[in-house]
């Protein structure tokens, strides 16, 4: 039981290792070392002491919320409505359909539970004036899973999934980690693309490489995570030179950082730019981590941060055929966003329309402005610093996926007559990769974990091989991993 209490994953280790948990204090890392102090440990007086502390879960009760200590957890404080929300038992919520059977305005505002019973490993609960249809008979059960995180049972999963798998990166950093995954691993291999997802879910961006010369390819990758996001532009579309080109992408110019479809009520949240030809001068593709310098100007410039989290800027695409517009906030926080955590960043100049935020032409309002511009200025000029640039020449046979709410990308400019670009590309909806996410984490929590930290191919892309950089997870703008 002991044993089996202890166990623990490293995060992003490969192996499983007994690690003593926090409330017993830190100890060292390593396998062999953890394990010595770790049997020493066990046997000691203090051990048995706080391990029964552990195992026991204590319930304060007062007239409108319980407290819950113990279970080697921090204090949990519940209200009895949301306690009672929680339910998820077969009378609550249908085992197939997993439709609730209740509304949450059914709760009554003065319901009590009649006893809380520790049971084993869960806990018990029976109510005075429960949800009307609901007799003496109906018992709540929770798991000391379900009181410690009940996001992981609930929709408030999918609005944490960013923040916790969140791993900001630089050009250096990104240079050393490099998440390739080649088309064969990817399609076929369920392990290697579990921990490719993983490297997505954490970085925003992943490449493959070795796709057959297809067309039909962009979606046969696309469609392994989950279905097509079908725009006016189709469910797959072409980045090639056109004349009289209704966007910039198609044009030989160079196109500066930006996001796609921002004038759009839901811009996709994914993108895939499949590689079929490449030969010309220059067509460089270019990608920064606005979450990175979000970041840092919430710890280094919280006057611009708080600037940009307040400015609206309209987005619009208006043609004959099309007309699209929408107001966005830079950066947009979500409802459990604390600190300098961000849901999304909205960014992309080429797309944008006129400012109407000065109504009165006071001062303050003047003044207002000229802070947000100083604030987008630093924050456009932070991500086009050389040293927050990741920069590659996609080659034919060769994707990226990237997220197209976080990661801007950008293209320099190439020369038609030294030779043919062709990108295939694709949309997916963020809701499809949360999804995807969570499913390939619950079904091979194994691979998920150990995602980061490990290759997931044989080899990295050769042109992309570098001198093996010590990488840490937040750098500064311009600090190199050492």
């Amino acid at each position: 039981m002991a044993r089996a209490l202890l166990r623990a994953r490293l995060p992003f280790r490969g192996v499983t290792v007994p690690r003593v948990p926090v409330l017993y204090g830190r100890i060292p890392v390593s396998p062999s070392a953890n394990y010595a102090n770790l049997r020493s440990f066990m046997h000691s007086r203090r051990f048995n002491q706080e391990l029964s502390a552990a195992t026991e879960l204590n319930i304060d009760m007062d007239e409108e919320k319980v407290t819950f200590t113990g279970w080697g957890l921090k204090p949990v404080v519940v209200s009895y409505i949301e306690l009672r929300d929680r339910c998820k038992c077969p009378l609550c919520v249908d085992r197939y359909s997993k439709q609730r059977n209740f509304r949450l305005s059914d709760i009554p505002l003065g319901i009590k539970p009649r006893s809380i019973t520790p049971n084993g490993d869960v806990f018990e609960v029976t109510w005075k004036s429960d949800v009307p249809g609901y007799d003496s008979s109906h018992v709540s059960r929770f798991s000391r899973e379900q009181l410690k995180k009940p996001w992981k049972h609930s929709s408030a999963r999918s609005t944490t999934y960013v923040k916790r798998h969140r791993y900001l990166w630089n050009r250096d950093l990104l240079e050393y980690m490099q998440p390739w995954i080649s088309y064969e691993d990817y399609m076929h291999d369920d392990t290697k693309f579990t921990r490719a997802m993983r490297y997505l879910s954490c970085l925003g961006i992943l490449f493959l490489r070795d796709i057959p010369d297809s067309r039909e390819m962009v979606e046969k990758i696309a469609t392994r995570i989950g279905p097509l996001r079908n725009t006016f532009y189709g469910p797959t579309w072409d980045v090639r030179t056109i004349p009289k080109a209704k966007n910039v992408a198609y044009t030989n110019q160079f196109l500066g950082f930006h996001m796609d479809l921002m004038y759009m009520n839901e811009a996709p949240g994914y993108q895939l730019l499949h590689c079929l030809r490449n030969s010309c001068d220059g067509g460089e593709s270019l990608f920064a981590d606005t979450f990175k310098t979000a970041d840092y100007m919430w710890r280094n410039q919280k006057r611009y941060f708080e600037a940009l989290s307040n400015l609206y800027i309209p987005y619009e695409y208006m043609h004959p055929d099309h007309q699209y517009s929408k107001w966005r906030p830079v950066f947009e926080k979500g409802p459990f966003s604390t600190d300098g955590d961000v849901k999304a960043v909205n960014y992309s100049p080429p797309f944008q329309g006129p400012l109407q935020s000065v109504t009165t032409g006071s001062k303050l309002e003047i003044a207002q402005q000229k802070l947000e511009m100083e604030a987008l200025n630093f924050f456009a000029n932070s991500l086009e610093r050389k040293d927050q640039v990741f920069e590659l020449k996609l080659e034919p046979g060769e994707c990226v996926i990237f997220e197209n709410r976080r990661v801007v990308h950008a293209r320099r400019q190439f020369n038609t007559a030294s030779g043919e670009r062709w990108l295939a590309g694709a949309y997916l909806d963020s809701d499809e990769l949360l999804s995807r996410f969570r499913v390939l984490e619950d079904a091979n929590p194994d691979a998920w974990a150990c995602g980061l930290g490990q290759s997931i191919s044989v080899t990295k892309r050769n042109a992309r091989e570098n001198a093996p950089r010590k990488a840490r997870e937040v750098m500064e703008p311009g600090e190199v991993p050492q």
